[in-house]
């Protein structure tokens, strides 16, 4: 199962930096395949966010495929229809989600902590719950287009890497590797290739 999870996991990574909105259909199937293997490991932080990571994936293909439609009604306007608004768009956070979002990381930070420490036999309580939070707003970041998720999907992969070596999942812990290094790209890509829209 975990080869599964790695190659859509990569699959994923690779639609993700297209921009591609079927991302979001292979991030659910990915997704599923890493709750079973997650449980068998007993990262109970972990296999939460993929449920996660699987609900979220309907609003991310929704909200997508609206920004492509604005981006091609944005063409349409200006008279540049060239792309056919097929190119990547993006936001920049501002102050008020960057608030809740910090308030949803403490938040949930916290609450896994408390729970992973004192409920189960999470080997790495702290680790696997500071990946779990940062994946959550990433994901949400990620679903509004904002570019600085990117960064923090940096953050994550780098500590999810070393989190998935010790626990001797180590084709998982490669995939976060090539995660850390495709982020970077990510970044640069959609900051050089992207179009920034405003609503």
């Amino acid at each position: 199962m975990e080869y599964f999870a790695f190659i859509t996991g990569l699959l994923y990574l690779i639609l993700e930096i297209r921009q591609n909105s079927i991302m979001w259909v292979v991030g659910g199937i990915s997704a599923i395949a890493y709750i079973i293997v997650f449980a068998e490991n007993s990262l109970f932080a972990a296999m939460g966010l993929q449920v996660y990571y699987a609900a979220v994936s309907l609003y991310g293909f929704y909200r997508w495929r609206k920004d492509k439609r604005l981006a091609r009604r944005r063409e349409e306007e200006t008279g540049d229809e060239t792309r056919n608004g097929d190119e990547i768009v993006y936001r920049h956070i501002g102050v008020r989600d960057l608030l809740l979002s910090m308030l949803l990381f403490a938040a949930v930070f916290a609450s896994l902590l408390t729970f992973l420490r004192n409920m189960t036999g999470d080997p790495m309580p702290l680790a696997d719950a500071l990946a779990t939070a940062l994946s959550i707003v990433a994901t949400w970041w990620l679903s509004r287009s904002y570019i600085c998720q990117w960064l923090v999907w940096v953050c994550v992969d780098i500590l999810s890497a070393w989190l998935f070596f010790s626990q001797e999942l180590y084709l998982t812990s490669v995939l976060y590797l090539i995660y850390t290094v495709c982020a970077i790209y990510g970044f640069y890509h959609w900051r050089k290739s992207g179009v920034l829209i405003k609503k």
